[in-house]
């Protein structure tokens, strides 16, 4: 299955999982699994924990187009998403350490937090992970996995132990984690580079790694 077949079954997702909000009716669809083309060769992929508030243009706009996995990947080429912040700076931070290829932006779990607080039910997760996660990252083929933020990256530790993994702050935190490995990774990035060339323990095994600055 590719990355279009597993797409287009995403966004047709009926499971109606626990603290999230899947309304077709409204154009609140299951979303987030994004290819973006670059020129290089050193491709990655990117998690997060789940696509934010979608907005009332992204609503009309999914509504418009009948909620489709092509209608997910054209508003993020032809609107200003894919220059967001979470994406922007991400993708700034990746070219300093040499991942100038193709990026696979995806989530933990694809629909959007239902309420404030962001938080998902455990099994919600290990619904989506081991439904959508998996076969993504099977289909895309990528070396090294960015988790963005500490509950990404202790879900693709745990539920990813044969793909390499490295922890990144979440690019839009508050705290400025992000901010000041951004800076170190400027000003020393051969550093960061050798770091994350160490992709297996003494035992041979793939690890996980967090970077901070």
């Amino acid at each position: 299955m590719n990355i279009n077949q597993i797409g287009n079954k995403l966004v047709s997702c009926r499971l109606d999982c626990d603290g999230v909000n899947n309304n077709p009716e409204r154009g609140i669809i299951p979303r987030c699994l994004l290819i973006e083309k670059q020129e290089g060769r050193n491709k990655c992929v990117v998690i997060g924990l789940n696509p934010g508030k979608s907005s009332k243009k992204e609503q009309k706009y999914y509504l418009k187009n009948r909620m489709t996995y092509d209608a997910v990947k054209n508003f993020f080429l032809e609107t200003e998403l894919r220059n967001r912040a979470y994406f922007k700076r991400t993708r700034e931070l990746l070219s300093f350490l040499n991942f100038n290829g193709d990026i696979l932006w995806t989530d933990l779990v694809k629909c959007e937090c239902l309420g404030k607080n962001g938080n998902l039910p455990v099994q919600t997760l290990r619904t989506c992970i081991n439904n959508y996660l998996k076969k993504e990252i099977e289909a895309f083929q990528a070396k090294t996995i960015f988790a963005l933020g500490h509950v990404a990256y202790n879900f693709c530790s745990l539920s990813l132990p044969s793909h390499f993994i490295v922890g990144l702050p979440h690019p839009t935190g508050s705290y400025g984690h992000f901010d000041r490995l951004n800076q170190a990774i400027r000003k020393n990035p051969r550093s960061y580079i050798t770091r994350i060339s160490q992709r297996k323990d003494k035992n041979g095994k793939l690890i996980a790694i967090y970077l901070r600055e």
